[in-house]
């Protein structure tokens, strides 16, 4: 099989049968022509870089999509290739395209709304807006990278995740929707503002998570994180945003990786979902983030996409809680004294999402702001302070500091 190299304007578009007939259309326009025809799986392939389809073999390609299907029959599953990882901080690389799912949930998520709505837009980013409201007929999302490497990862015993929520409830929804699919873990989420009825219901529906209120709110997403690790009894703690989703294998990989590596911190790359442009994203993140913030202080980890041991949690002193934003970087900053293993995993297994009327997209406290810059610049230089020397840990800005909120935190029961 013979596909288009022209990889700035076609879509690949691959049907095939199980096992059987495979075809295979060229589309410089992209249509839906094919959604009539009889096929149990579909793949959506484009890329926006020349060596791309170097010694792509289908078949193969194929293969594996059928190995994944054979265990989640109703995963959606972008795909892009492997690449070199970042040696110092993120990196922004390549738009993702390509995709592959059931035939027949695809067709019935094309059709619900319509062949139109999808034809002039970026087309994964508007089928994943559908499927994350949890009602496209997936129910788990995953990302593989070209070559696809084989795995066989042992079941999560028990992990907790961490979330704090303030804002959209739907965002919320979305992402218990999908946490509610998987095994081995247990949700806790803190409610940063008034507990309206749609939360109480989530309690009833949601079965797999505790919920907590915070008194008086905003009480910021670090004073919850802390108090919720303090609820919870896992001895592998997940941290995760509210508006954000999960990679169905997230949990299971990340926890074996950091068992197989003795790593005490542990994130991974990120699928960015923006919502601004309309864009669906690749962010790879450097493999050995100690080495990284050895050369500097950048962004070397995406903390809402990493674990950690409790034992190195509380090693590392903490989250401070001092402000509602930012604080992530000033953590990890801090645990570089006190850790001795931090690590991304190379892959993608977290979805962020960068829509309007978050921290890091408001004025105020958005990433390029003068505030964030300001603080930034005082952690940095602290930083390299006292990797020199010249200034002791505790002396330094990268210290815990506690909310002056006396906050309460009451269990919600439902309804």
């Amino acid at each position: 099989m013979k596909l288009s190299h022209d990889y700035y304007s076609y879509y690949n578009i691959i049907l095939w049968k199980k096992g059987g007939i495979i075809r295979h259309y060229a589309m410089y326009f992209l249509s839906f022509e094919f959604l009539d025809e009889d096929f149990d799986y579909v793949m959506f392939l484009k890329f926006d870089f020349p060596h791309a389809f170097d010694h792509l073999n289908i078949k193969e390609l194929i293969a594996s999509m059928e190995a994944i299907y054979n265990n989640t029959p109703r995963a959606f599953v972008m795909i892009t290739h492997r690449k070199e990882l970042p040696l110092y901080m993120e990196s922004p690389d390549e738009f993702i395209y390509s995709f592959s799912s059931d035939f027949y949930i695809f067709r019935k998520l094309i059709g619900s709304y319509g062949r139109s709505e999808f034809l002039n837009k970026y087309l994964l980013f508007e089928l994943l807006d559908q499927i994350f409201k949890g009602a496209s007929g997936f129910d788990k999302i995953l990302v593989r990278q070209i070559p696809m490497q084989p795995v066989q990862i042992p079941a999560l015993k028990m992990a907790d995740v961490i979330i704090p929520h303030r804002g959209d409830n739907d965002y919320l929804d979305h992402l218990l929707f999908f946490l509610h699919q998987l095994t081995g873990i247990h949700s806790y989420i803190g409610v940063d503002q008034e507990v309206s009825d749609d939360l109480l219901s989530f309690t009833e529906h949601y079965t797999k998570a505790s919920f907590y209120s915070f008194h008086p709110h905003p009480a910021g997403p670090y004073v919850i994180r802390n108090r919720l690790i303090e609820e919870s009894k896992g001895s592998l703690l997940f941290f995760q945003d509210a508006d954000d989703i999960p990679c169905a294998d997230r949990f299971e990989r990340i926890a074996d990786y950091m068992d197989k590596n003795e790593c005490q911190l542990c994130g991974s790359h990120e699928i960015k979902l923006d919502y601004f442009d309309k864009t669906v994203r690749a962010i790879r993140y450097p493999k050995n983030v100690m080495a990284a913030l050895e050369k500097g202080a950048g962004q070397s980890i995406l903390h809402p996409s990493s674990a950690i041991t409790r034992a190195a949690f509380y090693l590392s002193g903490r989250l401070s809680e001092e402000r509602i934003f930012g604080n992530d970087t000033k953590f990890l900053l801090h645990s570089y004294f006190l850790l001795n293993n931090i690590q991304n995993i190379d892959e993608f297994l977290y979805i962020r999402r960068v829509h309007p009327g978050s921290l890091t997209t408001s004025p105020a406290t958005k990433i390029s702001s003068p505030l964030r810059y300001n603080l930034l610049y005082q952690w940095a230089t602290d930083f390299e302070l006292v990797k020199s020397g010249l200034l002791k840990l505790e002396n330094s800005s990268l210290n815990y500091e506690p909310s002056k909120l006396d906050v309460e935190i009451k269990k919600i029961e439902g309804l």
